[in-house]
């Protein structure tokens, strides 16, 4: 008999393990498999996180986080995402991926159904169906663009919950307003929840960032400091939405985290006072610019990519994600086969979080790939 439980069987991370793996294996490698920026954490979040060592901040805090982060994290969705909230409903969570857990546990009942978007982060989907929710995913292709019509036709009198992503991992797409409102209207329509997250709203190259929690107040809206204050260890994010959905949360977190780092969340503020260098932006996208030239040099044509820091490539040749990825490791470089975020398997993901160095060593090693497949 199995000690296992059934539900880890709806996990296969081993596409992320592989990678990881890769990278350690080769002796120089060009990593732009995992999703973190090239940036070190800034001095002056650094600075207070230490600085609330010092200070004997290391204790528990409140389930739902620190009255003055939750504060000033009202405000800034007040103010810059037009999300009308106050610190009574958002909550701070170990990071989104928890986060998202928490909303499941919190929402979902066996039986319900979740719309999620191909291709996808992969916690999406498959925590869904750790707890028992059925998966419905409506396809994206081929311009990575919601399909407003696939959405609605896929809604039955059983769907709790669409999950959105914009700016998206891992194909860069950035859904424009009109699309959003027009989900939005569904959504009500049908009395369905929508999920947000927004953790690259500030990585936007083409178009305009939207939060649709600002029209839609059946939102729950995800968001954090990982990627835009170069804060991916410190695991901290946060939540807003209905207050009874909050207030749910909550209740999860006391028993199943009870609260987030205390000196994360001390250095989370901080960065919350500061905001990110103005040439962030910039240097992302001269850096997106940088991939989506020299991929179409190569022959490719890359659709998505007007935001984030991601690249969702068809492999060349009619080969397979995992055969294209294979050849690639012989090479040094270091990518994720597409099959982890999609139910297709001829695609592969590129993060261009990395340096520009990076990046040029890893587009030579496609183009090779390229002209030479076998």
């Amino acid at each position: 008999m199995s000690f296992i439980a059934q539900r880890v069987g709806y996990f296969d991370s081993s596409d992320f393990r592989d990678a990881v793996k890769k990278q350690s294996e080769l002796a120089d490698p060009i990593d732009l498999s995992i999703g973190i920026p090239e940036e070190l954490t800034p001095e002056h979040v650094k600075a207070a996180g230490i600085r609330a060592i010092q200070e004997d901040k290391t204790t528990y805090t409140p389930a739902n986080g620190l009255l003055e982060l939750r504060q000033a994290l009202a405000e800034k969705l007040k103010n810059e995402n037009g999300i009308n909230c106050s610190a009574s409903n958002v909550t701070i969570v170990p990071g989104l991926t928890t986060g998202q857990l928490l909303v499941y546990l919190a929402v979902l009942d066996p039986g319900d159904e979740v719309i999620v978007f191909d291709p996808y982060y992969p916690p999406y989907p498959h925590l869904a169906s750790m707890v028992g929710a059925e998966v419905i995913y409506v396809s994206t292709l081929p311009t990575f663009q919601p399909d407003i019509a696939a959405i609605e036709a896929s809604i039955t009198n059983k769907t709790k919950l669409i999950v959105i992503n914009t700016p998206n991992n891992p194909s860069g797409a950035v859904y424009s307003e009109a699309d959003l409102r027009k989900i939005a209207a569904i959504a009500e329509a049908n009395n369905i929840l929508l999920i947000s997250d927004e953790i690259y709203e500030h990585f936007v190259y083409d178009g305009k960032h939207f939060s649709i929690g600002s029209v839609y107040p059946n939102t729950i809206t995800m968001n954090g400091f990982s990627k835009e204050h170069a804060m991916t260890g410190w695991r901290v994010g946060y939540v807003t939405g209905p207050q009874e959905i909050i207030d749910a949360i909550n209740e999860l977190q006391q028993y199943v985290v009870m609260s987030s780092s205390s000196i994360a969340q001390h250095a989370a503020l901080a960065a919350l006072q500061h905001k990110p260098a103005d040439n962030l932006v910039h240097k992302y996208q001269a850096k997106r610019d940088l991939i989506v030239r020299g991929l179409g040099e190569a022959g490719y044509q890359i659709h998505g990519a007007q935001g984030a820091f991601y690249a969702f490539v068809k492999a060349p040749h009619n080969m397979t994600d995992i055969e294209f990825v294979e050849r690639a490791t012989e090479q040094g470089l270091v990518v994720v086969p597409g099959r982890a975020f999609s139910k297709l398997h001829g695609y592969f993901r590129i993060s261009y979080g990395a340096d520009k160095q990076t990046l040029e060593r890893g587009l030579e090693v496609i183009k090779k790939i390229t002209q030479r497949p076998v």
